[in-house]
């Protein structure tokens, strides 16, 4: 009774606090005799293909659900509200807050947690990643050990928080643990489809923003097929936006644009503002690698409209501003070139607040001091008066201060690389205090795990026998140098040496007192640093042919393992190994 008595004073609250709209909602007689099922059948049918018409049904839930006083129903009527309004880029909050107030002191297997899922999911969209981060945790916290679902759907928010900062290869992880996990349910007695194709078109874009255009195209071809199996519809235009994008990338660019095409009056009519931004720029991709450059401006425009009308803003379409900066530079159009500068700008400025790890992969043609400074020169000319000279001369000094300060910067950081390369090669024994000498690990490992058995109770052995086993495996990995191959991930090595991801990640910590990828990362370097110190041979190679030799996949990735490991470079370390030989010559 209590209970029900703070509901009604909340419901008399927020009636004051929500819009006009939400208080005039009347429940069509049309509906009225609806069940729930029913009800929510037409509201999952709907969302996606048509979000208005979701929110519609949404909210006679709600309604319908305060009139019978339904707890649970009432909750899902507030979290569909929201989940519909955010997919229109609309304010959601609202909706998700009442949500949170009414569920603060209920304890089921659904609430609080989907309360502060919907509240992440709105953040995100957003673009608040690390304020969407927080509800997310807390809404896995509350889902411990009660729905497994929950704990999934989680992992699937995570992943797209990855994907949005660039981490795409741990996106892809995550993204793989949810799809099997929905692919396993497919196949039981309680079957998911919605979720099941969603968890497909997840993976097959995560695909794509790993550059495996083949393997995303063929993910989301399975999942149109499943929607069609199902009857589910609601992901169909973005598998179809995917494919479109895959054929793009595999230069099928008439594919692409017949496919993409289709989808614009579908976004259009969803009111799936992001994603018709994102088709338009493809669009206007296809028509500029094929030579149609007023076509493509014509679309980047368009997808630029979308972006600033809906303060939707994707890394993506940053080379599609450069494009049209450089199209009206040519034509000689100062003012839309100043135009797109400023957008250009912004856009960075919003994209640079609100991720962390952009990819690595977008090049900067126009980044921020170039583009001030071209700016500040544009408005000089623009205004056609006597202060031009002022202004180069500005920019100038600018300039010129700024060459002296990266020049510095630059020689500081040689001088460092040298230094401790120098170093590297005269105290060996700093760098296995380092690093760790790896046998002097498994000693210590061993000793423990000795001590270990002495005092452990019999019903452990087997658990010790486990990791005794395991450890005399890792430890012939070691020896026979097969750190050396390529390709090597948790998941492979756990394969080979007859185990699980899971248990050899933990055992991997314990053991070597660091996680896989630094134990990975240290086996190959402190191998390569004496390798490098006894072959005179190996060091005539290039850095893409050491790190080759090593196992990695790129000079890049072993340069980067390199000085984050010793502080320095191996092209340093390799300089001053040919010094001292030379100076002890």
């Amino acid at each position: 009774m209590k209970h029900f008595f703070k509901l009604f004073i909340f419901f008399v609250f927020q009636s004051f606090c929500f819009s006009q709209s939400i208080k005039d909602f009347r429940i069509p007689d049309s509906l009225k005799n609806k069940n729930f099922e029913e009800l929510v059948n037409s509201y999952d049918k709907t969302l996606q293909t048509d979000n208005r018409k979701a929110e519609y049904y949404a909210n006679v839930i709600l309604h319908k659900a305060k009139q019978e006083k339904k707890r649970d129903l009432l909750y899902d009527g507030y979290y569909k509200i929201a989940r519909a309004i955010g997919l229109q880029s609309r304010n959601g909050h609202p909706y998700a807050d009442s949500l949170l107030a009414i569920t603060q002191n209920v304890n089921n297997k659904d609430y609080p947690a989907n309360a502060y899922i919907i509240k992440g999911v709105l953040l995100y969209n957003e673009g608040r990643f690390m304020e969407a981060l927080n509800y997310y945790t807390k809404a896995q916290n509350l889902a411990k050990n009660k729905n497994e679902e929950q704990i999934f759907y989680i992992k699937k928010t995570i992943a797209i928080l990855k994907t949005a900062t660039g981490e795409h290869q741990e996106a892809t992880a995550l993204f793989l643990e949810y799809y099997q996990y929905q692919k396993k349910k497919i196949e039981s007695n309680q079957p998911d489809p919605k979720s099941y194709i969603a968890a497909i078109f997840s993976l097959a874009n995560s695909y794509a923003k790993n550059r495996e255009y083949h393997k995303s195209k063929e993910l989301a071809q399975i999942g149109l097929a499943e929607s069609k199996k199902y009857k589910t519809f609601s992901n169909n235009n973005f598998l179809q936006l995917i494919i479109g994008i895959d054929d793009y990338y595999l230069k099928n660019h008439p594919s692409s644009l017949r496919k993409l095409e289709s989808l614009e009056f579908l976004f259009i009519k969803s009111q799936d503002y992001s994603n018709l931004s994102i088709l338009y720029y493809y669009i206007g991709k296809i028509h500029y690698d094929t030579g149609k450059s007023s076509k493509a401006i014509e679309y980047f425009k368009k997808s630029d409209s979308v972006s600033f009308s809906k303060n939707e803003f994707n890394p993506i379409k940053r080379d599609g501003y450069e494009i049209l900066i450089d199209y009206y530079k040519k034509t000689g159009d100062k003012q839309n070139q100043l135009k797109y500068i400023d957008k250009l700008i912004y856009t960075d400025s919003i994209i640079n607040t609100t991720t962390r790890n952009l990819s690595k992969e977008i090049f900067k043609k126009y980044d921020t001091p170039i583009l001030l400074e071209e700016k500040e020169k544009l408005i000089s000319d623009l205004d056609a008066k006597n202060t031009t000279l002022y202004w180069i001369l500005g920019l100038g000094v600018l300039a010129l201060l700024g060459s002296f300060y990266f020049l510095y910067r630059y020689k500081k950081t040689i001088q460092r690389y040298k230094k401790q390369a120098s170093l590297l090669t005269e105290k060996q024994t700093k760098i296995d205090d380092k690093i760790g000498t790896i046998e002097k690990e498994v000693e210590i490992c061993n000793e423990l795990k000795e001590k270990e058995i002495k005092i452990e109770q019999p019903k452990n052995n087997a658990l010790d026998q486990k990791l005794q086993n395991l450890q005399k495996k890792i430890h012939y990995f070691e020896k026979e140098k097969l750190f050396l191959r390529k390709n090597i991930t948790l998941d492979s090595l756990a394969k080979d040496l007859g185990t699980n991801r899971d248990y050899l990640s933990k055992s991997v910590n314990e053991l070597k007192g660091k996680n896989f990828s630094q134990y990975l990362n240290e086996l190959r370097i402190q191998y390569i640093i004496e390798e490098l110190k006894s072959n005179e041979k190996i060091r005539k190679y290039t850095v893409v042919a050491i790190a080759n030799e090593i196992g990695y996949n790129s000079s890049e990735s072993f340069a980067n393992a390199f000085r984050k490991i010793t502080g320095t470079l191996p092209s340093y370390y390799i300089k001053a190994l040919e010094q001292q030989n030379v100076n002890s010559d």
